[in-house]
């Protein structure tokens, strides 16, 4: 177990709960893409010899701990044998359908952004905004959360230890408890809302404790009560109501607090003198730019109901701009580059009409987001933050400002022309 080759462990305990566990790994087994980037990591804190009941298969650890540990000290035991630099908390009541075997890579992809400590899918049986049920959050992707819950949660093992690791010592309310610490520390919890997780709930909580309608049984309001008054002590009141409730109702009633306009953040990286506005539409960032674009000016533009262009230059700005060589100081491209099919040349075109020293400002769709071409049918190209600069460096440009996270839905990115900027492909 000391050579790591594969990228998250999932780490599953459970208690005499085969009727679900083999059913749930068969189907992480059966129903995931890329399952080799994943290790299974059962731990048994039952008493029952469960080998015969599990599917043998080399992805398949199993650990005996002797006896029950519970959920934490199960997960703490699990851990122990887990090198990996992401982990996976998961439930054995729950199953991953045919149509989400992609579950594990949208969510893993998401740590990519150094700032994302923790990812969960969407379930029919969870609490908060992860719950499918919630129309509210209908055509969100991705949002940052309050909190997650861990019925299948990844986590940044680096995270995890920075926060001090898995509490025992709670009377229940783990996930709040790590979802508090991982917030303090200035980390993102994010739900990929394009992501499936059947859980079935509660199996081996009311089975050992009973129901919510019995003294101290699972979800009972003695239990609920013991587990909010652990972590007002832990936490103290205001970061429990923030954490339940307050972060909660600003998501349910009014805009976002984050969210800021994209010409907003435009403006702040514009340099002064020549701006050219590549594809302005209806919509220049800035009145002073010369706005670039191929509907004429006055004209309706053809895709946006009611929008009248208002370009001072009319041209495709995927070809030749009708501007001098080294002739603006910035130039902006809003939501351009997605649909260019020769980036490369595209990308150029624009930078032989920056000066020296002059300013390249892109936004483009946040593929760690959502997936950004399906989202329309005139996208053909995706991009990363660190894919984006990685091409502008190859040809010669050097990023010197960067902004996400204001929209929930693009960056923007920021780049300089160097002394010598490619100018062809050979």
């Amino acid at each position: 177990m000391d050579k790591v080759t594969h990228g998250c462990d999932i780490i599953i305990p459970t208690y005499n709960n085969i009727e679900y566990l083999g059913p749930c790994i068969n189907s992480i087994l059966s129903h995931t893409m890329t399952r080799q980037i994943l290790r299974i990591i059962i731990v048994n804190n039952g008493d029952k010899n469960i080998e015969d009941s599990i599917t043998k298969h080399p992805f398949v650890t199993i650990l005996h701990t002797g006896k029950n540990l519970g959920w934490e000290g199960g997960l703490k035991f699990g851990l122990e044998h887990s090198k990996t630099p992401i982990v996976c908390f998961m439930n054995d009541d729950t199953y991953i359908p045919y149509s989400s075997f992609l579950w594990a890579n949208k969510c893993l992809s998401e740590f990519q952004n150094p700032n994302v400590a923790a990812v969960g899918p969407t379930s029919n049986v969870v609490r908060g905004m992860q719950n499918i049920f919630l129309d509210q959050f209908a055509g969100h992707h991705s949002p940052y959360a309050p909190f997650l819950i861990g019925f299948c949660v990844f986590i940044r093992r680096s995270d995890l230890d920075a926060v001090g690791g898995i509490d025992e010592t709670l009377p229940g309310g783990d996930d709040f408890d790590l979802s508090i610490r991982l917030r303090k520390i200035g980390k993102k919890l994010v739900i990929r809302r394009d992501t499936f997780v059947f859980h079935h709930g509660f199996k081996t909580g009311e089975r050992l404790r009973g129901g919510p309608n019995i003294v101290g049984g699972w979800n009972s309001q003695d239990m609920t009560e013991k587990t909010n008054m652990g972590l007002i002590r832990k936490h103290g009141f205001r970061e429990w109501v923030n954490c339940n409730y307050g972060s909660l109702e600003k998501c349910h009633n009014q805009p976002n607090e984050h969210f800021r306009n994209e010409k907003d953040i435009v403006k702040d990286f514009i340099k002064p003198g020549v701006v050219y506005d590549l594809g302005c539409g209806a919509d220049k960032t800035i009145p002073e730019a010369i706005g670039i674009d191929r509907v004429f000016t006055g004209d309706d533009i053809p895709t946006l109901e009611g929008a009248i262009s208002q370009a001072d230059i009319n041209a495709d700005v995927t070809e030749e701009l009708p501007v001098p060589d080294e002739s603006a100081d910035t130039i902006i491209v809003r939501h351009i580059l997605e649909h260019c099919v020769d980036i490369v040349e595209t990308l150029q075109n624009w930078i032989k009409k920056l000066k020296p020293d002059g300013r390249l400002i892109i936004s483009v769709p946040e593929e760690r987001i959502f997936s950004s071409i399906p989202m329309n049918p005139e996208h053909v190209h995706a991009f990363y933050p660190t894919s984006l600069e990685r091409i502008l460096n190859l040809i010669g440009m050097k990023k010197v400002d960067y902004a996400d996270g204001y929209n929930d839905v693009s960056f923007t990115m920021v780049f300089e022309k160097k002394e010598k900027v490619l100018s062809g492909v050979s």
